[in-house]
Parts: structure tokens; C-alpha cells; sequence
């Protein structure tokens, strides 16, 4: 059953059109935002590569890690890992391949959370667990920028509620209050765990998501988090079956970054 949430993350992180963080304020939004540096990809053995960087942004939500699977600069998506995360291992990697990578921030504030048990016949509606009060027909009209600390707070989504569909199938619906979104990531902590997990990425302005097949009789906490993606890190190259760091190659100062 732990290993179910690894398998719906896998599921679901191609729905893109692709850890917590406080909201204390900033010295400055550059500060908040600022993008990962110093990345560097070494191996561990020869079919294991491990990336380490510098985390500069004080208001990163978590870090997108990418690599191009063919060198050739067009990046995807292997993980998401929390805020503070300054490490990663790809492990199992084809002996003699090419991998760049490159380490994608984001940033933006997360709904409250809202809970539910799979598993029970009819249908169950589950309140927030962290109460936020209705919106407004103006207020969800007046949206506000997730990337100004100024506002950060007021765009996250609000009214998150999560509902059964028996015996093991959820619909999550909440209002949608930023204005400027790259999009929303599901962040899913299932019983048996203490963290959120990015489990799907969904284009800006969806306000509801409808997800079967979870395991039976299992309490599962979510929350949404409006997000937009922040600079990317330097790129980084490294070949599998070799003992020594390979020069990334001149194509790579020419690829292009968020």
C-alpha cells in the first residue's frame, strides 16, 4: 500500500496541458523567488547519477527535477521534492546514455486541507480540516498575484472539499483566487505518511479534480496549491558507464531555461 502513492503520482504527473512552505515576508520578492544554483551531476556508480545544488529562494513550495532523456534539451519532469531539498539521485540509468538536467523551483500558497476515508458505501462529503469561509461572488471575480509577496497569501485557493464517489473514488472542487497561476498541483498525504506528495499537475484555472482506484478503507488528507514555476538552475551533464564528469558541451549554454 506505500507504494500506491508513488503509482499515482507516476499516473497523474502527465495530466500537465506537469513539502510545505510559511509565508513569513521576505526581505525582498527576488529573495523569495530566487532560483536554485551551482547544480552539479556526479556519478554515484555507473548507473547511478547524484545531483546536488544550492537552494536560494526563501519561499520555494517544493522543486521540479528535470532531465532531457535525450540530451537533445527538451526536459521532463522525474520528481518533485519538498522545499529546502538540495540533493537527488536518479538510480537504474542506461550504462553509456547522456543525461542534462536541469532543477525547476516553485512557488505558491497552498489551500486548507480537506480529509477522507475510501472504502464506505454512499456518498461522504468531508469539511475542511482547517476551516477557510466561503468565498464571495466578487471575491472570487478580484484575483490576486501569486508572485508578489505582497498578495501571495490572498491567492491561494480557498473552500477545498473533498468527496467520496464509493468505494474508492474522490472529487476535490475549491475556488480559484490567483490571477496569474502557472497552474494547480494536488498534494496528497495518505494515513500512513507524515508529508504531502505532488501527485498531479493541472492547468491554470481548474477549480476540481475527480480521481478513482485509491486502496480501500483509507484516510487520505489533500490540499491544492496554485503554483508557478521559478528560474531554472544552471544545466548539468553526466554520462552513465564512465568514471569522470563529463563536460556538459557548448550546445548546453545555448538551452533554453524558464
Amino acid at each position: 500500500m506505500k507504494n500506491f502513492l508513488n503509482r499515482l503520482c507516476m499516473a497523474l504527473l502527465p495530466l500537465i496541458a506537469t513539502g510545505l512552505t510559511g509565508c513569513s515576508t521576505p526581505q525582498s520578492d527576488g529573495k523569495a523567488f530566487a532560483a536554485p544554483t551551482q547544480l552539479t551531476a556526479r556519478l554515484a556508480d555507473p548507473i547511478d547519477i547524484d545531483l546536488a545544488w544550492k537552494d536560494n529562494a526563501t519561499e520555494a513550495a517544493g522543486y521540479f527535477v528535470e532531465y532531457s532523456p535525450d540530451a537533445n534539451g527538451n526536459f521532463v519532469i522525474i520528481t518533485a521534492l519538498p522545499p529546502n531539498a538540495t540533493t537527488y539521485r536518479h538510480p537504474h540509468l542506461l550504462p553509456q546514455t547522456r543525461f542534462v538536467y536541469r532543477v525547476v523551483p516553485f512557488f505558491g500558497p497552498a489551500s486548507n486541507t480537506a480529509e477522507i476515508k475510501t472504502g464506505k458505501q454512499g456518498s461522504q462529503q468531508s469539511p475542511s480540516t482547517s476551516e477557510t469561509p466561503e468565498a464571495s461572488p466578487l471575491e472570487t471575480k478580484v484575483k490576486k498575484s501569486i508572485r508578489s509577496m505582497k498578495t501571495f497569501t490572498a491567492a491561494a485557493p480557498t473552500g477545498l472539499r473533498a468527496t467520496l464517489i464509493p468505494p474508492a473514488g474522490v472529487r476535490l472542487n475549491w475556488t480559484d483566487h490567483a490571477s496569474d497561476a502557472d497552474g494547480y498541483l494536488i498534494e496528497i498525504k495518505p494515513g500512513w505518511s507524515r508529508d504531502f506528495k505532488v501527485s498531479a499537475i493541472l492547468p491554470q484555472g481548474t477549480t476540481s479534480l475527480t480521481s478513482y482506484d485509491f486502496p480501500f478503507e483509507t484516510k487520505f488528507t489533500f490540499r491544492v496549491r496554485a503554483f508557478f514555476y521559478g528560474q531554472s538552475s544552471n544545466l548539468a551533464g553526466q554520462t552513465t558507464g564512465e568514471d569522470s564528469a563529463i563536460d556538459a558541451g557548448p550546445w548546453i549554454k545555448a538551452s533554453p531555461a524558464r
